[in-house]
């Protein structure tokens, strides 16, 4: 049969707010202090009692002894008073088992504590007996007054550091609240800030930036989602007509060219779909598996892929090395040479040039260019500064997009620049970090 389990007990109870363990530790502090303090005063006025009581003791047989001697009393019961008190003479033998000398008022008032002295010259032998009764009342009220200030002090010292604690951590409360309101509805709320540059003002500033960096993602993530539900809303939309059609007539539909149709549609939403994938897996910052990647050959071999018009013109000499992923750098250059073509009139021009740390590609058509105010827009998702275009002649949009952030991912950058040449079309320069040359560079 097992053993019945045993119910364990707190040991101990916390507060549970950071108010409540700062009132309770200061309040800890201050009595186990003032304890200490109390402790040693007590004592050394307990000393200071007892050793004045032995001083009057001692000064009081002295001052026997000498009056008797100046009495010039010498017989058995004989007796002097001294301060208020008789003192009888007794015989010396009896000083082998007692005093000499007794103060018998002060022995009979002597019911409580008492110290005694001693005083002799061979003649008399003097005990004087001093109650300490009163030191010991006096005591007593030191005691309470000493208990009593410090459960005042303790008392007074918890309350100031609850109301100084809790006017401290006001703020805080109040971002809480705020916080504790903000829902993925209303980011575009804020926290107050204190006026008060401390920690709390800090903290309340730093939650507000990242609010606007969260804003600005979700507004991000929102527009991205409606123009992904518009992207894909249109080929579908164009696969399920034809579709449609062909079932209302299926004897006079030509079969074979629904279903070519059919699958360019699904080729263009696979393209979108690959894309979109593509994005997701750069966004999350995956490290890609980096090797030497020479552009330079990279470039010649995208240029001299039959079928693709205008040509380029390709002025890349010399190795480029660059460390990265091949088939992403080879999607990034494939995309700016498409984007190229798609726009130019009759020249695309790719320049490669590896200076002291980087690498620099320069992509340039005789198109009609970017306007100044779309060189940052046209790398956002689903961006056509042609809206005339029919999405299958101006691709899905992402082509920059992707491109910009293959190159955030190798540590480069990705910008549009105002043409070399007035007149001119676009320009667009891919800046990457410079490999050492080592080994044999991969083109692919």
């Amino acid at each position: 049969m097992p053993a019945p389990a045993r119910r364990r007990f707190p040991l101990r109870v916390r507060p549970a707010t950071v108010r409540g363990r700062m009132t309770l530790a200061v309040a800890a502090v201050l009595a186990v202090a003032l304890t200490a303090g109390a402790t040693v005063l007590l004592g050394t006025v307990r000393g200071d009692l007892w050793q004045s009581a032995r001083d009057a003791s001692q000064r009081q047989a002295d001052l026997a002894v000498t009056l008797m001697e100046r009495a010039g009393k010498s017989g058995i019961g004989d007796s002097v008073e001294v301060n208020g008190a008789e003192v009888e003479v007794v015989p010396v033998s009896e000083a082998a088992s007692g005093p000499s000398l007794e103060t018998r008022s002060a022995e009979r008032a002597a019911e409580g504590p008492k110290v005694s002295s001693f005083s002799a010259d061979g003649r008399y032998r003097a005990r004087s007996v001093v109650d300490l009764t009163a030191a010991e009342d006096t005591l007593r009220g030191v005691l309470v007054l000493v208990a009593t200030g410090v459960l005042l002090i303790v008392l007074l010292g918890a309350a100031l550091t609850w109301v100084a604690v809790g006017r401290a951590l006001a703020p805080v409360e109040a971002v809480r609240r705020e916080a504790a309101e903000i829902t993925a509805n209303d980011l575009h709320r804020r926290l107050p800030v204190p006026p008060a540059r401390d920690e709390i003002s800090r903290l309340a500033t730093t939650l507000n930036n990242t609010l606007d960096r969260l804003d600005r993602a979700v507004t991000r993530l929102r527009v991205f989602t409606g123009d992904v539900s518009h992207e894909l809303r249109g080929p579908l939309t164009v696969l399920r007509t034809r579709l449609e059609l062909a079932l209302a007539r299926p004897d006079g539909a030509d079969w074979p060219e629904v279903a070519a149709e059919a699958l360019e549609d699904t080729g263009r939403l696979q393209t979108l779909v690959g894309d979109l994938l593509l994005l997701a897996r750069l966004d999350a910052h995956r490290e890609p598996h980096h090797r030497q990647v020479d552009l330079t050959l990279l470039t010649h071999d995208l240029a001299r892929r039959p079928g693709i018009t205008p040509p380029a013109d390709i002025d890349a000499l010399g190795p480029a090395p660059v460390l990265g992923n091949a088939a992403q750098l080879t999607r990034l250059l494939a995309n700016l040479l498409e984007n190229a073509r798609r726009h130019a009139v009759a020249a695309v021009r790719v320049r490669v040039t590896a200076g002291g740390h980087e690498v620099v590609l320069e992509v340039t058509d005789d198109g009609p260019g970017i306007p100044a105010e779309d060189r940052e827009r046209v790398f956002d998702r689903f961006t056509r500064l042609d809206d005339a275009r029919t999405r299958h002649d101006g691709g899905t949009g992402l082509g920059l997009a992707i491109a910009r952030s293959i190159a955030t991912a190798h540590g480069g950058t990705l910008t549009a620049r105002a043409p070399a040449a007035s007149g001119g079309g676009a320009r667009l320069v891919l800046r990457l970090p410079k490999a050492p040359p080592q080994g044999r560079p991969d083109s692919m």
